[in-house]
């Protein structure tokens, strides 16, 4: 199997698992507790903070513990009123809290001119650094800068970016930031939220003093060790993160080379490097990709949040594709793991999956439909 759906989520790192087992078995201590083995557990989990600190340029007592991305933007966004977010977000982003929703150009990145002039009047900002369909970078730079000019805090949703790009949040001064560590080789079930030094934060989890008062309940100690653990490979491996790049671009000229003239969705925008939406015109994306995993490439039509309901992406239509183009579009997320004889295996499975669906449609028939 090769499995390219790694924005979905990513296969658990050997070295993590292994990370994890002692707390999963033996050192079953609460952090929480007065013994001298519950002191050990307390000690590994803010190492394991540290990492996770680190990844991003956070200080540790910054990042609390959550179950997960989705739970840490929750929380942030519940700390504004009114907030300002892109078009293209995550459904974590879209359907928390209420506010405006800034357009997208053609390539995927902010409309700059409406999100300042959009940003008075609004009390939050909040956008993802990498676009989870896309792969789409933001100008992260000019879009906290417009936020930070306009007196409104920011959020951002590092679950796609970090790991793989370099993050600097004291740099940006972002008042809250989400991660996940499921999205970097690490478990499922745990990620964090960062809040800056001095923010004001409004607790979303009340109970015990766990996470400083500021997430209460028991932590899932194997899954924060995991996820340090995780975060500590992923910037021993920033350079591997970096060469593929080479790999994904690969991928897509070997697909012009054998013809399929694929349209890629972002391209003239950067985009994070493991990471390409694709179409090939006249083919839909659903009848392609169970050619394609019948063949044992894994690779997805859509976020694996949004992929179970029949709407076309939201992500694709705000960025002005039609419902025809959307729906001929699949997204490609490769891993550190990705190898080049995967990268030539995968090119050769898509052309046999085109050239099967092309065999079998024409201008009278139509294209290939899949009822559900």
């Amino acid at each position: 199997m090769i499995y390219w759906d790694n924005n979905a989520t990513t296969p658990l790192a050997p070295e993590v698992l292994e990370a994890m087992m002692p707390y999963l078995r033996d050192e079953f201590f609460n952090p929480s507790s007065a013994s001298r083995p519950a002191r050990r557990v307390r000690r590994a989990v803010e190492e394991a903070r540290e990492k996770v600190a680190a990844l991003v340029g956070a200080s540790p007592s910054e990042i609390v513990f959550t179950s997960g991305g989705t739970e840490a933007t929750n929380a942030a966004l519940a700390q504004f009123r009114s907030v300002i977010k892109l078009a293209t977000e995550h459904p974590a982003t879209l359907r928390t809290g209420s506010g405006a929703f800034c357009p997208v150009l053609s390539t995927g990145q902010a409309d700059t001119e409406a999100w300042c002039r959009m940003l008075p009047g609004c009390d939050g900002a909040s956008f993802a650094w990498a676009n989870h369909e896309t792969g789409v970078v933001q100008p992260v730079g000019e879009l906290a800068e417009a936020a930070r000019a306009a007196g409104v805090r920011l959020h951002l949703d590092l679950v796609q970016a970090a790991g793989k790009l370099p993050i600097d949040l004291h740099a940006l001064r972002a008042d809250f930031a989400s991660l996940s560590a499921h999205k970097l080789h690490g478990p499922k079930g745990i990620g964090a939220l960062y809040i800056r030094s001095g923010a004001e934060f409004a607790p979303t989890h009340t109970g015990g003093a766990q996470e400083d008062y500021r997430r209460a309940g028991t932590e899932n100690v194997p899954g924060i060790i995991g996820f340090g653990k995780a975060a500590e490979l992923a910037m021993e491996a920033r350079d591997t993160y970096a060469a593929l790049a080479s790999l994904r671009d690969r991928f897509e000229q070997r697909l012009r080379e054998d013809g399929l003239e694929p349209v890629i969705n972002g391209a003239a925008a950067p985009r994070l490097p493991h990471v390409s939406n694709l179409r090939i015109p006249g083919l839909k994306a659903e009848a392609l990709s169970l050619l394609l995993e019948a063949d044992g490439l894994i690779c997805s039509t859509g976020s694996a949040c949004t992929s179970s309901e029949p709407h076309p992406s939201h992500v694709l239509l705000a960025m002005g594709l039609t419902d025809a183009q959307v729906r001929e579009s699949l997204r490609f997320s490769l891993s550190r793991y990705t190898t080049a004889d995967e990268v030539e295996a995968a090119a050769d499975v898509m052309q046999a999956a085109a050239r099967k669906l092309r065999s079998v449609q024409s201008s009278v028939t139509g294209p290939v439909m899949v009822y559900r």
